[in-house]
């Protein structure tokens, strides 16, 4: 599954939230129930089942950019169940 980070998932993102970052924004846009974005995995569920995977490296790179104030631009990522 392709995730969108989009310009308004960062503008309205929470730093420092795994539920209200641009991450978990995007993937509840996408349908995604219950979004997680952590440093160490990401999850989510989807009709009934519970998904955890690995943090992809340029999403972590992502998250700890918007954390830290740094410079970030919408960009898209892969998701698989």
């Amino acid at each position: 599954m392709k995730i969108s980070v989009n310009q308004k998932h960062i503008d309205i993102g929470v730093r420092g939230s795994c539920s209200s970052d641009p991450i978990a924004l995007a993937m509840r846009e996408a349908g995604l129930e219950k979004p997680h974005a952590g440093p160490s995995y990401i999850s989510w569920r989807k009709n009934n089942k519970d998904y955890f995977v690995p943090t992809p490296t340029d999403v972590l790179q992502f998250m700890e950019a918007f954390d830290n104030k740094g410079h970030v631009k919408p960009f898209e990522f892969s998701l698989s169940e």
